[in-house]
């Protein structure tokens, strides 16, 4: 007799437990649906891409804001040069910038601003940028003026290196 509230009060418990939803399946049969699972990447597998060049024609300044700008690739050193020899758009510009991309795929960017004394760029400023010695690189000069900023040149730049065994004068192929 003393079982019976025993057997009583483990029957009650199966009872609840079974409506209580114990025993439906485990999570890994459950699959929720539409889910994506993504994995992470490590980053010693990521690999560096370089950004596609946009397409940007170049842009003529009007007579009356036109700069005067030479762009040159020392033989020797590789180095490229913008020099500025005035205009009269020098006055109203506000930035030129040089970025150049030398032919193993680096870039290198560097600028002329007219916060200085005076407000405006100097007429004889220039700026030098390193290049390749046996290489072709590309130049590319933007002006801002009025808060905008045109691309003015765009010209691959190539030197051979006098001093290369390549292009040597001793050379018994020459």
């Amino acid at each position: 007799m003393k079982y019976l509230p025993i057997a009583a009060a483990c029957f009650a418990l199966f009872f609840c437990a079974l409506f209580a939803g114990c025993t439906s399946p485990t999570q890994a049969e459950i699959q929720p649906v539409g889910t994506t699972v993504t994995t992470p990447v490590p980053e010693s597998a990521t690999a560096t891409v370089a950004p596609a060049p946009t397409i940007e024609s170049i842009t003529t300044l009007p007579p009356s804001q036109a700069i005067t700008l030479l762009l040159t690739k020392d033989r020797p050193t590789g180095k490229i040069t913008l020099q500025c020899s005035g205009g009269p758009g020098m006055s109203s510009a506000q930035v030129i910038d040089l970025t150049v991309t030398r032919a193993d795929g680096t870039v290198e960017d560097n600028q002329l601003t007219n916060n200085n004394d005076i407000g405006q760029i100097s007429s004889d400023a220039s700026i030098t940028l390193p290049g390749t010695l046996d290489g072709t690189d590309n130049a590319q000069v933007h002006v801002t003026m009025g808060g905008k900023t045109y691309l003015v040149i765009d010209e691959n730049i190539s030197s051979i290196n006098p001093y290369s065994s390549t292009y040597s004068s001793l050379s018994p192929y020459s």
